[in-house]
């Protein structure tokens, strides 16, 4: 095995880091195996792409098979399933029970079993897992902070570091390298910091070259590429990708049959088009540039590196992403279809009578359409100088007194069912056929999504966002 099981790896573990390309005379490998495999602090300067961590987390899942505590991987949201694609595979090798969890749910139920070793999550569902005391941050032995400048609120982080044991094993991976970087000071002092993105880290000044990006999400890569290439229709395309499953997934994106396109890891071949599948180091982007015209397939978040990188960024447009952007619209216009069948807008109708009567009914549609689809992409900022929480909403649930529905009932099924944590849950209004819940504003649509089809007394409820009486003249 490439000398890996010598670098303190268990040798199946050893064997999956291999099959990912990975050797024990890599720098990557020397620099981040032996500590994070002895249980050290370690923290990574990479490029914000989840498969330059994996001989971390290989060094990680060999550390848990000598150890009793369980390990946590905390992630951003939107990479849960990129992180998953690196570490599931390591955490089956070794025989290690994993779980990634995108809601707290199904996570509590194997947390209690005790068998969970390996949770992989992100900081909201950790904070509902430690509310409900599934997830005890004193019997952790290890913690993966991965791209924590992205992480929303810093309530989950706190709440899990406070407890966490002095001893315990603490794993960066940042999205924004520097050796002052906050981050090490408050979770991992003392830490082994290493990367390509540390300053003079190659021993070479860095070079910043041009390049063209095609903005896309880790998921929609395939398509991205697919569409890239039916477009641009090169003579001859080289994708480069930085390990061997990641190549596996751009072959399976790409034409069967047509030999001029290559595929693989390392140095790369001339070829009309060169893309990078994976986001390339600095190193790496200034070996492919010479090769041909280099393009980019870069997630949003991606766009820090990039400008730290790059010298200039050419944005490249895919028709594919086009027709996404088709489809929403599509589907926002059946949501509005679905309304106006529906009927039930007496109220909104009579609200909005004295604007018809100034503007065109069509501009006044145009409006409210600009209006939802804003407040849908961003919520909207608090006015300056106030520091009030914005009042809380109703959610109608189809249980009442005639059901013997208590008030302990609903806060037991919001937070079991829902997930949602008791302290969010306000008054609570139990009527003769129905019951009223306060929850925030912000997430009542959600909520009541949620709590529909559950069970309230051996009664399956429906419930809907409370909008109230309409007012009439």
């Amino acid at each position: 095995m490439s000398g890996l099981t010598d670098l303190h790896l268990a040798p199946a573990v050893a064997a999956a880091l291999e099959a990912y390309g990975y050797t024990a005379q890599d720098q990557a490998v020397r620099d981040q195996v032996p500590t994070a495999a002895r249980g050290h602090n370690l923290a990574l300067a990479w490029p914000p792409a989840a498969r330059y961590a994996a001989p971390a987390l290989a060094g990680l899942v060999s550390a848990q098979l000598s150890g009793a505590g369980r390990a946590l991987v905390l992630v951003p949201p939107h990479a849960l399933q990129e992180w998953a694609d690196v570490l599931l595979p390591l955490a089956r090798a070794a025989g290690l029970p994993a779980l990634v969890a995108e809601t707290p749910a199904r996570a509590t139920r194997r947390l209690r079993e005790a068998q969970l070793r390996l949770l992989l999550t992100s900081p909201p569902t950790a904070l509902a897992l430690l509310e409900r005391s599934a997830l005890k941050a004193d019997q952790l032995g290890h913690v993966v902070l991965a791209w924590p400048e992205w992480f929303e609120a810093d309530d989950a982080l706190a709440a899990l570091m406070q407890d966490l044991p002095a001893e315990a094993q603490r794993i960066l991976v940042l999205a924004e390298s520097s050796p002052g970087h906050p981050m090490l000071e408050r979770y991992a002092r003392r830490c082994h910091l290493t990367g390509p993105l540390l300053p003079g880290a190659d021993g070479e000044p860095m070079v910043r070259p041009p390049v063209r990006v095609v903005t896309t999400g880790w998921s929609q890569r395939a398509g991205a590429l697919a569409g890239l290439l039916e477009s641009e229709d090169p003579a001859s395309v080289t994708v480069w990708c930085a390990d061997e499953p990641s190549a596996a997934a751009a072959r399976l994106a790409l034409p069967v049959g047509d030999d001029s396109i290559r595929v693989g890891v390392g140095d790369g071949a001339k070829a009309a088009l060169v893309v990078a599948w994976d986001l390339p180091t600095p190193a790496r982007l200034n070996q492919l540039r010479p090769l041909g015209d280099l393009l980019l397939l870069a997630p949003p978040h991606a766009a820090a590196y990039l400008r730290h990188a790059t010298s200039r960024q050419t944005p490249v447009r895919v028709p594919g992403m086009l027709e996404t952007v088709r489809q929403e619209a599509a589907q926002r216009r059946a949501m509005l279809s679905a309304l106006l069948q529906k009927g039930e807008l007496d109220g909104e109708t009579l609200a909005l009578a004295p604007l018809f009567e100034r503007f065109d009914p069509t501009q006044v549609a145009a409006a409210l359409y600009q209006l939802w689809r804003s407040s849908a992409a961003e919520p909207p900022a608090a006015p300056a100088g106030t520091a009030q929480a914005a009042p809380p909403a109703k959610v109608w649930v189809s249980a009442g007194k005639k059901d013997g529905t208590t008030a302990a009932d609903l806060v037991a099924v919001l937070n079991r069912e829902v997930g949602m944590p008791a302290g969010q849950i306000g008054r609570i209004e139990i009527r003769e056929l129905f019951s009223l819940v306060e929850v925030p504003a912000a997430e009542a649509e959600t909520i009541a999504r949620q709590l529909s089809g559950k069970t309230v007394r051996r009664r399956t409820v429906t419930a809907k966002v409370d909008r109230g009486s309409p007012r009439r003249s």
